[in-house]
């Protein structure tokens, strides 16, 4: 049985989106090379840092996390979701205040405030 070889991503759309499907089944480092590479070819691509983030929050490497949600946030200051995950990432590193204050910033966002 032959199986067909996905393509090398070109782009970091591509590789952004393989990045994704690695983490949908735990292959968190792989997830965090593609996201790597997708951040090296566009370094304004604040989904990429979270999603990067977020596969370094699963395998407990919580400092990487934490700097990931945070250049995310650099990027795009709006969205919940980035302050929501940097919340629990303080929290496992026992940044309580800081935890706090994210998860504050966190539902003022997501109640529109």
């Amino acid at each position: 049985m032959v199986s067909k070889q996905t393509p090398e991503p070109v782009d970091a759309d591509g590789f952004h989106d393989r990045g994704n499907r690695y983490s949908r089944v735990g292959s968190f480092e792989a997830a965090i090379a593609d996201y790597t590479s997708a951040i090296e070819m566009d370094s304004g691509f604040a989904e990429a840092y979270y999603n990067r983030g977020y596969s370094y929050f699963e395998l407990g490497v919580y400092e990487e996390a934490i700097s990931d949600f945070s250049k995310a946030i650099e990027i795009d200051s709006n969205d919940a979701r980035y302050y929501g995950q940097r919340s629990l990432a303080y929290l496992f590193t026992d940044q309580l205040d800081l935890a706090q204050w994210d998860e504050e910033k966190c539902e003022e966002l997501r109640s529109g405030g």
